[in-house]
C-alpha cells in the first residue's frame, strides 16, 4: 500500500517482564480537623466532652439529696421538742403553776443549792423565779435569783434585800392548784398565761397572805386574790 513503511527485516520477540511492581506508598494522613494552637502542645487544646448517663441517674441524686435534707429537718425538730420537754436552752418546758412542777422545783433547789430556804418565789407561765439568800448567815443581806424551766437552775440577778426567809419545804405544793381561777373570772379578757402567782411571807403583822394570784383585764386594771399558807382564799377587805 502506498505510503506505508516497509516491514522490518526481523521480528522482535517480546519477553514478559517478571519484575514485581513496586508497592504503592501509604496514603498521607488527613489534615487535622482542629486548627493549630498558637502555642503549647496541640493535645492540650480543649475539646468538648460528652458524658452520657441513664435517665435514672439525676433522679436518684435528687432523691438522695431530698432524703438528707429531710433527715436534717427531722433531727432539728426532735432536738427542739426535746429541749421544750426538758426546759433546756431557755425554752419553757413546765407549767409553773402545776403542783408536780412546784414539787420538782423544791427537789432541784435541794440538789443543786443544798438548801430550800428562800425569800420569794414567782410562778409565771412556763418558768419560775426563785430569790434566795446568798449565804446561810442571817446578817448577810446579799441575794441571788435563779430562773427554773424544768432543767438546771440558771442564775438571773444578784442584789441585796431585807425580806424575811422561809423554808420552801414548809409549803404544800398542792395548794397552788386553781389559784388563778378566781382571778380569771374577774379579769375580763385575761387568759391563763396572763395570771402569775407570787409566794412570800406576810409583809406586816396581822397579814395572813402568803400567796397572791394576779392578772390584768382588757383595760389594764390589776385583779389580785390573796391566799394564806394553806391555800385558803382571803376575802377582800371592804372599806
Amino acid at each position: 500500500m502506498a505510503n506505508e513503511p516497509d516491514p522490518p527485516n526481523e521480528w522482535r520477540v517480546y519477553e514478559q517482564d517478571k519484575t514485581p511492581d513496586p508497592e504503592p506508598a501509604p496514603p498521607s494522613a488527613p489534615p487535622s480537623v482542629f486548627p493549630p494552637v498558637p502555642y503549647g502542645d496541640a493535645s492540650s487544646s480543649s475539646q468538648p466532652i460528652v458524658i452520657r448517663s441513664s435517665s435514672g441517674g439525676p433522679k436518684l441524686v435528687l432523691i438522695m439529696i431530698a432524703v438528707i435534707v429531710l433527715g436534717v429537718v427531722v433531727a432539728g425538730a426532735v432536738a427542739i421538742f426535746a429541749a421544750v420537754d426538758s426546759g433546756i436552752g431557755g425554752l419553757g418546758g413546765i407549767d409553773a403553776k402545776d403542783p408536780d412542777d412546784f414539787e420538782e422545783l423544791i427537789a432541784t433547789l435541794e440538789e443543786e443549792r443544798g438548801t430550800t430556804v428562800v425569800h420569794d418565789v414567782n410562778f409565771y407561765t412556763d418558768y419560775i423565779i426563785v430569790y434566795m439568800p446568798y449565804t446561810d448567815d442571817p446578817k448577810d443581806d446579799r441575794q441571788i435569783a435563779f430562773t427554773w424551766r424544768g432543767g438546771d437552775l440558771e442564775e438571773w440577778t444578784r442584789g441585796t434585800t431585807t425580806d424575811p426567809r422561809f423554808d420552801l419545804k414548809e409549803i404544800d405544793p398542792d395548794v397552788i392548784e386553781g389559784m388563778c381561777d378566781p382571778v380569771l373570772e374577774r379579769a375580763d379578757g385575761a387568759t391563763p398565761d396572763d395570771c402569775s402567782v407570787f409566794l412570800s411571807p406576810p409583809s406586816f403583822e396581822g397579814d395572813e397572805g402568803w400567796f397572791r394570784a394576779s392578772a390584768s383585764d382588757d383595760f389594764g386594771r390589776s385583779v389580785t386574790v390573796k391566799y394564806d399558807k394553806e391555800g385558803v382564799e382571803i376575802p377582800e377587805e371592804t372599806p
